[in-house]
């Protein structure tokens, strides 16, 4: 089927929206960072479908080379599909054999509802699929970040946790009161390239549509800081439980933007079409 035909298939059955996309919400960003010399991210670094395609093949789509990555947590308040929560991990830089170049990427993504999967994964080459989301008050209030736990669970278990952290306040700084402009932070760590997203066989129930090309984009996020502490909420202090999320260890002190600007431009189509 060609790309024209497919892209019709796929509108046929979803409300595709074109970015850019202006959106707000409330995030949480876990900052990590991976030796240069550490071999490929593990399949828990991938949804299953994108593990078993050469999405997840260094010797199609690029080598990794480690350094600064995040997990970063985001309740989106207002998008042009509705409110939703989301979970991305960045685990470094990949080489991007289009260009030889070498880029953060996207590696597992987890969102809420059923029509951002769809659109991230045409509009930005993003792998999304479904979670159920469990986000549990705090009871510190207006004094710092309002959650006290954060859990991802799958679908069908939502009581089985494949990730989890435990939020608590600083002393300093606990309310967002620090500027904070993504526009003014160095391009290459704000800057997401995607190899080619492959196509579920069930991708009218799912959603998890494929694309063609590798795209590019800048996550701008802007808004008012506070700082958190963070601690791995599965047992043994772990984070993630290496089958549904990586056992990463960020750095214990986050960044909570509760009112935050979000911009994702059209992705920028890199070298040629295809993997």
């Amino acid at each position: 089927m060609s790309s024209t035909a497919q892209l019709q298939d796929i509108s046929d059955h979803f409300q595709l929206v074109p970015a850019p996309w202006k959106c707000k919400g409330e995030s949480f960003v876990f900052a990590t960072y991976i030796s240069k010399k550490a071999s490929y991210p593990s399949n828990a670094s991938f949804n299953p479908l994108e593990a078993g395609s050469s999405f997840a093949d260094p010797a199609v789509t690029g080598e990794f080379h480690g350094g600064l990555g995040m997990i970063m947590v985001i309740r989106y308040k207002e998008t042009p599909v509705g409110s939703y929560d989301e979970l991305l991990w960045i685990p470094g830089t990949f080489t991007v054999p289009p260009t030889g170049q070498r880029a953060l990427r996207i590696t597992r993504m987890y969102v809420s509802e059923m029509p951002t999967i769809y659109n991230g994964r045409i509009n930005w080459s993003v792998p999304k699929t479904r979670a159920h989301f469990t986000f549990t008050p705090s009871e510190h209030g207006a004094q710092g970040v309002p959650y006290s736990r954060i859990s991802l669970a799958p679908l069908s278990h939502p009581d089985r946790p494949f990730f989890s952290v435990d939020l608590s306040p600083t002393r300093f700084f606990a309310t967002a009161r620090i500027p904070f402009d993504g526009n003014m932070i160095p391009k290459s760590l704000v800057y997401v390239v995607h190899p080619p997203v492959p196509q579920s066989p069930n991708w009218k129930e799912d959603g998890m549509v494929g694309s063609d090309q590798w795209l590019g984009c800048p996550f701008v996020m802007k808004g008012k800081a506070g700082l958190f502490w963070g601690t791995g909420g599965l047992e043994g202090g772990k984070y993630g439980d290496e089958v549904g999320f990586p056992d990463v260890r960020p750095w214990s002190l986050g960044v909570w933007i509760p009112d935050a600007d979000i911009y994702f431009a059209t992705g920028d189509i890199i070298g040629k079409k295809d993997v």
